[in-house]
């Protein structure tokens, strides 16, 4: 099949997304598929065919609520990208941002199958989207399937209340193989001399909540413990980061580390060897890092944010810094507590969220649009 993604971000770019449609690009590309993302343009992109997957190429950015931003030639390009690009399926991925938006309008002329993976509806609330959110249901049905993260978030909700159901299908995010293979050693390379270490990872937006985390670590009170902070920085959305506080709190604070443009492999051995991973995000829909500290056997301390009440047993659910801190001290001092929670979880990840899995259900939905 020829099927297209469209993302706001795609490789070199790293974030949520961009990880999800990467893991979905590239496995659906080694199963016999011919795969094309279409995305922004960033400057650090030199290749435009990565690990077999198609990239092209727009210079808009923006969404319909608050203005696409780009030519009306380029609006165009895109549009007829999407209708004259030959492609079996089409897939959207996320709401509010310029790639989805500008396929509502051209839904029917698009002959390709369609599907819309929303992602959690993060402005639901917000009365700057109340026109969008008011006009998205007419969209919503014209789409072939809706593919939700979880049968008890927002988006899905919508969509019962706007009478789509029929087309709603659940894959939940996940985590891959990649945590299977032994640590490389991240306290020793990047310096953590204590004998615990907790770490957060995510972008610096304010919404991720790295300021809750640092506030809850302040009030642990530890000398023995290290929280590692690992994410970059937006690229020219300076208002939105909360970076350059996050560095003062680790220039005031020895104990608290701030990295960024870490190599993935090293990531991935910071979830193998950090005693617990903190998360203060205020806005997800199924957050990319919890699956993944299943996979890595790491224990999950979050605030209610997405679908995280899904896994309520085997992770810990805090509302303020200070239960984040009482919660964090706890589980430190159990081992046998933070060992039983890591092997649940690991247990589920490979049950039942593994991206080969995964990849298998997005395969196979797809495959009944070629019958």
């Amino acid at each position: 099949m020829r099927i297209l993604f469209t993302v706001e971000f795609y490789e070199p770019r790293k974030g949520g997304a961009e990880e999800v449609v990467r893991q979905l690009a590239e496995r659906l590309v080694k199963r016999g598929h011919i795969v094309t993302v279409a995305t922004s343009v960033v400057s650090e992109r030199v290749e435009k065919t990565i690990h077999g997957v198609s990239i092209e190429e727009f210079q808009l950015s923006g969404n319909s609520a608050k203005g696409i931003r780009g030519t009306d030639e380029e609006k165009k390009r895109y549009q007829d990208f999407l209708i004259s690009g030959g492609f079996d399926v089409i897939v959207n991925y996320a709401a509010q941002i310029w790639c989805t938006d500008l396929t509502f309008s051209i839904l029917k002329k698009v002959k390709a199958k369609k599907v819309f993976i929303p992602c959690g509806y993060s402005r639901l609330r917000s009365p700057a989207y109340k026109v969008y959110f008011d006009t998205l249901p007419e969209y919503l049905k014209q789409y072939d399937k809706l593919v939700y993260m979880s049968s008890n978030y927002q988006d899905y909700i919508f969509g019962e209340q706007y009478g789509v159901v029929d087309k709603a299908v659940v894959i939940p995010n996940g985590a891959g193989e990649e945590f299977l293979v032994e640590p490389l050693g991240f306290k020793k390379k990047y310096g953590i001399t204590t004998p615990k270490m907790i770490i957060s990872i995510s972008n610096h937006y304010f919404a991720k909540g790295h300021l809750f985390v640092i506030d809850a670590f302040r009030k642990m009170h530890r000398k023995d413990t290290t929280l590692v902070v690992i994410g970059e920085r937006p690229s020219g959305r300076t208002w939105y980061s909360c970076y350059p506080l996050c560095k003062l709190n680790a220039f005031l604070n020895s104990h608290i580390r701030v990295l960024q443009d870490i190599p993935r492999e090293w990531v991935v051995s910071a979830y193998q060897e950090a005693d617990l991973f903190l998360f203060g995000s205020q806005v997800e829909c199924a957050p990319l890092v919890m699956y993944e500290a299943f996979a890595s056997k790491t224990p999950f301390i979050t605030t209610e944010a997405g679908n995280v009440r899904d896994h309520e047993k085997i992770i810990k659910i805090v509302k303020t810094p200070d239960e984040m801190a009482h919660v964090v001290n706890d589980l430190l001092s159990s081992e046998t507590t933070r060992r039983e929670m890591a092997e649940k979880a690991y247990e589920l990840w490979q049950s039942h969220y593994t991206w080969e899995r995964i990849v298998e259900e997005y395969e196979k939905m797809l495959k009944v649009f070629a019958t």
